[in-house]
């Protein structure tokens, strides 16, 4: 049993609408007005009235406030065609919202009515079609945050794959559903999962689950005042009480259904509860009851709902057929048949052009993507090519500011070495001079240096590297290797205080003159 469907209407609603249009005249205030009506209806669940209202302000207001708004009113028009049970109607609306909302990457708006068309597939009995859309609406919620689409999404597959009767990747979904639970605020798709989860247990024979969780709806139903799902409680609690040929609560709990359908409006509701309840006085044996109750039935069913009214058939057939009245049973049974060939041939025939169309699309789609990927690799290739440029040039520049810098040191020191240079061979030729003045004798080059305590080997080494000597000359004057020249040198200018020889000459020569 589904939960939301028709509605009673009243006769004298266009007029009404007509003259609300004409008191208030086609501005936003008469627009406000009615669509708060129309949503106070939805409420209400007076669908049926809330459509005519809906249409009504599509049809006279040519400036809505913005596509968006017309987007949203185009929704809520086949949402309340659906839930009136007016399902073909409700499609070419929600074939628009989603044509316009994937324009506008809605993504909400679009997840809502690829639902609702799955919907009004799924009631029309075009199974295949619901599956599809229900699917599509559940791939693009599966990875989000929005916990209640999620929910809703789970709950619809496990239920399409249920008519589907594959029940196993039916009660995957429903279990997903279930977990969600906590997270949901909206106690309709509570409602509805607690429903799936017991027709799953039901259709497994596990009865006394089944019956768990049907009274779990509705407890929770009536908690939150949810006539409907406990009317759906009730309906579906009986069938298992069938099972059990508990048939004396079969029957209170379904009457308890019709009560609350009878009450609340719900046409279709009730229609599905008088053929349940005429099932179940078939069961027990009473077919006078039987038959009143599915002429209930057969009064409230609308003739686009082909399965309900074949499945309407099939009952009279059973009770005649029982009662021996067999030119009606026959009647009904030849009635049955050209429904269920209406059915099939119908199907046959949209199975053709949607299989077709979906062909189509899906190659579009492929085409597009492969497309996307081609743009996204070369978008990639040249992001990574301008990245190796720009490493490419800031190495360069690092390389470039580094030479830089380590020239311009070196040239520094060369001015440095040329500058000390100059000053040493002046310092010398002053030196040189004033030796010829003074008339010096001869003196032994280790007695110059002695003054900054070096040795004798190290004032004659010093001596000689004055004379302009390299130090593999001076080795050889002295007779001794080359490193022991280099271990002197270390010495001076450890004891001098210099780094090299000729900052040694020069601090030498600076204070002998300074001493003559």
């Amino acid at each position: 049993m589904k939960f939301q469907r028709l509605k009673p209407s009243s006769i004298f609603l266009p007029y009404l609408t007509f003259i609300c249009l004409t008191l208030h005249g086609q501005n936003s205030d008469s627009y406000l007005l009615l669509k708060k009506e129309a949503d106070s209806l939805i409420f209400l669940e007076k669908h049926k009235e809330a459509a005519e209202i809906y249409k009504s302000i599509l049809n006279n207001y040519d400036q809505l406030h913005g596509f968006d708004e017309r987007i949203n009113l185009e929704y809520m028009t086949g949402y309340s065609l659906m839930l009136s049970g007016q399902d073909i109607q409700a499609m070419p609306y929600f074939h628009r919202v989603i044509t316009n909302s994937e324009k506008n990457e809605d993504h909400v708006l679009l997840n809502d009515a690829m639902t609702g068309l799955g919907k009004t597939y799924e009631y029309t009995g075009k199974l295949d079609s619901a599956f599809y859309w229900y699917m599509e609406a559940y791939k693009r919620v599966r990875e989000s945050d929005d916990t209640m689409r999620r929910a809703r999404g789970a709950r619809n597959m496990a239920q399409i794959l249920r008519v589907l009767k594959c029940f196993d990747e039916a009660h995957s979904y429903c279990r997903e559903a279930a977990e969600l639970i906590p997270g949901i605020k909206d106690y309709k798709v509570v409602a509805n999962i607690y429903n799936e989860t017991a027709c799953l247990f039901e259709l497994s024979d596990e009865l006394d689950s089944a019956e768990y969780y049907y009274r779990l709806l509705i407890d929770y139903s009536i908690a939150h005042d949810y006539q409907k799902g406990e009317s759906v409680g009730y309906s579906n609690l009986a069938s298992v009480f069938e099972s059990q040929k508990r048939f004396s609560e079969a029957l209170e709990y379904k009457l308890k259904g019709i009560e609350i359908d009878r009450e609340i409006g719900d046409t279709y509701g009730l229609m599905t509860s008088y053929r349940a309840i005429s099932s179940t006085y078939f069961l027990v044996g009473n077919h006078d009851k039987a038959l009143e109750t599915l002429h209930h039935a057969h009064e409230l069913c609308d003739t686009i709902w082909l399965p309900d009214m074949a499945g309407i058939m099939l009952g009279y057939y059973e009770i005649y057929k029982v009662r021996r009245q067999y030119s009606k049973a026959l009647e009904y049974y030849e009635a049955y048949n050209s429904l269920h060939d209406q059915i099939n041939k119908e199907e046959s025939s949209r199975q053709v052009t949607e299989l077709l169309t979906r062909y189509e699309t899906e190659r579009k789609e492929q085409q597009i993507k492969i497309l996307q990927q081609a743009n996204t690799l070369k978008e990639n290739r040249i992001h990574l090519q301008w990245f190796i440029i720009g490493a490419m040039i800031l190495i360069g520049l690092l390389l470039i500011s580094t030479s830089w810098l380590w020239i311009r040191n070196k040239n520094q020191e060369l001015k440095q070495m040329n500058t000390d240079l100059k000053h040493f061979i002046i310092r010398q030729k002053q030196i040189e001079e004033q030796t010829e003045q003074n008339k010096l004798s001869a003196v032994q080059p280790g007695e110059i240096y002695k003054k900054w305590e070096l040795t004798s080997r190290e004032s004659e080494i010093l001596y000689h590297l004055s004379q302009g000597s390299t130090n593999t000359e001076i080795a050889e004057r002295l007779f001794v290797s080359e490193n022991t020249i280099k271990f002197h040198i270390k010495n001076i200018y450890i004891k001098l205080d210099v780094k090299n020889r000729i900052q040694a000459l020069l601090r030498c020569n600076h204070n002998n003159n300074d001493t003559t």
